[in-house]
């Protein structure tokens, strides 16, 4: 082949990859968030909305809502271009009078990583403060924190709704939410597999009696519960956990299961204070006496990150600590061991 053949193949070849290749957005306002959700509706590409860390103070929900089939991904934690993670934290804040999230990917995946949904009001039909919804596509919400959201009808923090993909809810952090019906988070699904590993759920509250105030789990299909901490979520009236639907539970630290659908695998579950470290706003790391540290099950259904909610290595002693964080037991009573 002739080095002008060469050149004009490989000029081709670099077109198709950009055609192929997701669309990647780097973004660091508020407006800039929805622009790049309004843009991703009909583009005909996947996209990735790349968000610069920060405060995020909206007036009006952010929402999108397409049909296409392609995915959608939003992650947050992003220095200045991002050009790499700060360690920052990019919090979209509600002012305590709008909803946060609305999205609906017909025929697409979705993903939520590394963002601190904050004061968030939902006061509209049933909705959450974040709500994600696929019919087609996988829902995947991870290392994110929702706290001291309030739904006045529907779920204080979190509604995921996978059809025949599922969802997969990994290593939150879900505290300090309430709402008119489940507290916490609602994981549901129209048929399939999905997953809830390695969160921390607490001191969330429902309005209603003996409904959830953690966690809740509806729809046909299975799901599987792994590594979670759901605690403190009851009230006088409530539970921290229920569900209908069929589902198995592995190595999790529930306070109250309600009344609903027996697992059909329950292993390794326990009933105890969680017995957190003393270390600040927003920390729920396990002391070094937690009985839940090296309690989880190293290789949950579905798989785990890599990391934790803060970015530390997963399993750092002789096994996996259930909830989000993993506990560095270096140093007791001043000793390494």
């Amino acid at each position: 082949m002739k080095r002008c053949c060469a050149v004009i193949v490989l000029i081709l070849v670099g077109i198709a990859k950009t055609v192929d290749a997701a669309n990647v957005v780097c973004v660091s306002t508020a407006n800039g968030i929805q622009s790049a959700l309004n843009n991703a509706v009909a583009n005909g590409q996947d996209d990735i909305i790349e968000i610069v860390a920060g405060s995020y103070a909206l007036s009006t929900k952010l929402s999108f809502n397409s049909t296409e089939a392609h995915s959608l991904a939003l992650v947050g934690g992003f220095n200045a271009g991002c050009v790499g993670t700060s360690g920052d934290a990019t919090l979209v804040d509600g002012q305590h009078a709008v909803q946060l999230l609305d999205v609906f990917n017909g025929s697409g995946s979705i993903s939520v990583s590394r963002i601190t949904f904050i004061a968030g009001t939902a006061d509209v039909g049933l909705n959450a403060i974040v709500t994600l919804s696929s019919n087609t596509g996988i829902v995947i919400v991870e290392r994110n924190i929702f706290v001291g959201n309030r739904s006045y009808n529907g779920v204080g923090a979190l509604t995921a709704y996978g059809d025949a993909g599922g969802v997969r809810v990994r290593e939150n952090l879900v505290v300090a939410n309430r709402g008119a019906l489940i507290g916490g988070v609602l994981v549901g699904q129209g048929g399939g597999e999905s997953y809830i590993t390695g969160n921390t759920i607490i001191s969330n509250t429902t309005d209603t009696a003996g409904l959830a105030g953690g966690l809740a789990v509806n729809g046909s299909g299975h799901f599987t519960i792994s590594n979670n901490i759901i605690w403190n979520n009851a009230g006088a009236t409530g539970s921290d956990f229920s569900t209908p639907a069929a589902h198995s539970r592995y190595s999790n630290d529930i306070g109250l299961v309600g009344i609903g659908a027996a697992p059909d695998q329950l292993v390794g579950e326990q009933y105890v204070d969680p017995q957190f470290a003393s270390c600040g706003f927003l920390c729920f790391e396990l002391a070094w006496y937690s009985p839940l540290i090296d309690a989880g099950v190293d290789a949950p259904a579905a798989g785990q990150l890599g990391v934790d909610l803060v970015g530390k290595a997963r399993i750092l002693g002789a096994h996996v600590d259930i909830g989000a964080y993993e506990n560095e037991v270096i140093f007791v009573d001043g000793f390494e061991p």
